[in-house]
């Protein structure tokens, strides 16, 4: 479909259906597809947890833009570039994208639309955006 017929809205991704339906049931399996081709198309897609209320939702998002305005020095203290960024913040600017040297991702970005493509990467310059990553799991039993 081209990037001009695309809906505007992310899809939604039911959370419910995984959590009152086995592992492998069609709907299940539907949902992980609706998914991958959101994550696929979009880079991106909405959750939807039911045992999350809008109150919690509000509060999370209030917590994350608090956290990313704070000044850099504060920020500083939570990068791990020992851990090679994959745990705590990584500020803008830090890491330079795979994708700028990446042939099979440059050729998706030049069957992109000129409006629907990332900021010119060709120069090979840092991401200018700031994230965060938190540990999901606990480490293995050795």
């Amino acid at each position: 479909m081209p990037a001009d017929e695309l809906p505007m809205d992310l899809p939604i991704i039911d959370l419910d259906v995984f959590l009152n339906n086995p592992q492998d049931s069609p709907e299940s399996k539907a949902e992980c597809l609706k998914a991958a081709n959101a994550l696929i198309t979009y880079g991106a897609l909405v959750l939807h947890d039911s045992r999350v209320s809008e109150e919690d939702n509000t509060t999370f998002l209030d917590l994350l833009e608090d956290y990313f305005a704070q000044p850099r020095e504060d920020l500083q203290k939570d990068e791990r570039p020992e851990l090679s960024y994959q745990i705590g913040v990584t500020l803008e600017n830090t890491e330079k994208p795979k994708c700028a040297v990446d042939e099979p991702c440059l050729d998706v970005i030049a069957r992109l639309a000129p409006e629907e493509r990332p900021l010119d990467i060709s120069a090979h310059s840092p991401d200018p955006k700031c994230r965060f990553f938190w540990r999901m799991n606990d480490a293995p039993p050795p």
